[in-house]
């Protein structure tokens, strides 16, 4: 692989990763109040109309822009980049009409959505967010060509300003109308995602045009472009398969949550275990032992407003990665480099174990300590250490299915996760019925259905690509690394607290304890080498810097 395509790869990488963790942080500025502010109950009407909304965005988007990167990286890497123009117009028409559609249905069907889920008040919330169907789509055509073209600047300006949309506009709203009711104050707090995508679609869009107006030059050597219908019937092609697939993730997701909240009101009586754990959350008034609407509902948003948020955080830095491996592989595959597309699969892949690995670990160990620390709230401690288990799972398979989209196979991600969401509800179904694990169920039904659907992504690239991995150095160096260090940040979490620092203060200091020892234990095992560290933005300044040290020889 030459140096300058690594560089290109993580550098927009990097670039994502910063603008994510600064979305998350802004998100965490939002989320973390409206908690406090509307509660268990106001969160799982939250989380109902954003999954029932997170459906429609997926069909909407979530093929259009993977095709649109590709395909117009493929152009420009030929240097046709009159036809990567034409690419986008069409795709742009095309989202437009699915994104005006995509609102219609949310909007107009929101009763029958708060139906489905047997929770009438969320049709406000659900009304309330419809229109950031378009103008998502409207982002989504944007962002593709920019990623295209291996820009990852305008995506990441657009994701700041978005989170920052959703948090002025969101937050203000929600306590405009607690005053009101619960629902009320959830609608408004769900508008803000609306407001910050009618920002979003306005930087991109801005964006967008400054650089038209500053460099429409094309080569006058280039060949005809192809005709509309050409690049539309492609355009599908390649889309379908992948908005099918995370259609499937997304419609499970809603049936997983359907599926909890009722098969969690079949439960007539309760352990003394759940008493324990959850007892707090019922109203001891009317308490007979049975979950009933109000009670599911509570629990429901414990797992979705408080762990799952913590679950999908490390997500934000893999994200990133398989946003930049479709371009660039794309690229390398049109140029026929095949060296160079399987050097970036491999270190993709090693990137995110090595990454994901001691997020899930840390996660697992200081569960409790995170949630008191954000929510001043630990009931989800259990749900939270499950989840953790599936970081790694759901990291790879992020990546995994976007080298597979861009090797040209995006049926197959789409066929396994079709068959991890079959699992996925069955295991749910079983075990949220069953008083001994309740909601407790719902995270193991995540870690088996991510498992399944990893698995079958890793034989299928393998096959495909005929890429030899080292177990050694992908599997057992990064987990040992990340188990070894579990211990001194549980260890560093106790002392810090017993020394009177606090909760907050005590896992500040266990993070970093962790990240320092976890670094020199990558260092001292070689689990990453020169070859990694040249990958990264900087690379030839950091393993001078870590020779220099005696870091790395």
């Amino acid at each position: 692989m030459s140096e300058m395509k690594k560089q290109s790869f993580l550098q927009g990488a990097f670039v994502l990763v910063c603008a994510n963790l600064l979305v998350k942080i802004i998100g965490a500025g939002f989320k973390l109040p409206l908690t406090y502010l509307i509660g268990e109950e106001g969160m799982g009407l939250f989380g109902s109309a954003y999954t029932v909304y997170t459906i429609l965005f997926v069909i909407a988007t979530a093929g259009f822009p993977i095709a649109i990167s590709k395909m117009v990286s493929e152009s420009v890497a030929l240097g046709h980049l009159r036809q990567a123009d034409r690419i986008f117009k069409v795709a742009f028409l095309m989202l437009l009409c699915v994104g005006t559609a995509g609102t219609a249905v949310l909007y107009f069907g929101a009763e029958s959505f708060a139906g489905f889920l047997k929770t009438p008040d969320a049709t406000g919330p659900i009304k309330a967010i419809a229109p950031a169907v378009f103008f998502v789509s409207v982002m989504s055509s944007l962002r593709g060509y920019f990623q295209g073209h291996q820009n990852m600047y305008p995506t990441a300006v657009s994701e700041v300003v978005e989170a920052v949309g959703k948090l002025v506009f969101g937050y203000f709203l929600a306590y405009y109308f607690m005053n009101i009711n619960v629902a009320k104050a959830a609608s408004g707090a769900i508008f803000g995602v609306t407001m910050g995508t009618v920002l979003g679609a306005g930087i991109l869009i801005a964006i967008f045009l400054f650089k038209r107006f500053k460099n429409t030059r094309y080569s006058s050597s280039e060949p005809s472009v192809r005709s509309v219908k050409s690049i539309a019937k492609e355009l599908v092609k390649i889309s379908v398969p992948i908005t099918i697939g995370a259609s499937v993730a997304s419609i499970t997701t809603l049936i997983d949550m359907a599926t909890i909240t009722r098969r969690l009101q079949t439960i007539t009586q309760v352990t003394e275990e759940f008493i324990v754990k959850y007892g707090s959350l019922a109203d001891i008034s009317s308490f007979t032992g049975a979950i009933d609407s109000q009670l599911a509902t509570k629990l429901y948003g414990l797992y979705n407003g408080y762990a799952v948020p913590l679950f999908n955080l490390p997500l934000t830095i893999v994200a990133a990665i398989a946003m930049s491996v479709v371009p660039a592989i794309a690229a390398a595959i049109a140029k026929k480099n095949y060296v160079t597309s399987n050097g970036v699969t491999k270190g993709a892949l090693k990137i995110t174990i090595l990454l994901a690995l001691p997020c899930g670990a840390g996660l697992f160990a200081l569960a409790k300590p995170i949630l008191v620390a954000l929510y001043n709230n630990g009931l989800a401690e259990t749900l939270l250490q499950s989840l953790s288990v599936a970081i790694v799972f759901v990291s790879l398979l992020s990546v995994t299915t976007a080298v597979l989209q861009a090797y040209g196979h995006p049926s197959i991600p789409m066929v396994n996760m079709l068959i991890g969401g079959i699992v996925k509800i069955a295991t749910n179904y079983y075990l949220v019925g069953t008083p001994k694990y309740n909601i407790d169920g719902a995270p193991i039904g995540t870690v088996v259905c991510y498992f399944v659907i990893v698995i079958l992504n890793i034989i299928c690239l393998i096959r495909i690509t005929k890429i030899k991995f080292s177990i050694i150095d992908f599997v057992i160096k990064p987990l040992f690394c990340a188990l070894v260090m579990a211990i001194p940040v549980l260890a560093g979490y106790k002392t810090a607290f017993n020394l009177g620092l606090g909760v907050r203060p005590s896992v500040l200091v266990a993070v970093g304890l962790g990240v320092l020892v976890y670094g020199l234990l990558i260092l001292f095992i070689g689990a990453i080498k020169k070859e990694d560290v040249l990958m990264l933005p900087k690379g030839e300044t950091i393993y001078k810097l870590l020779t220099k040290t005696k870091l790395m020889k």
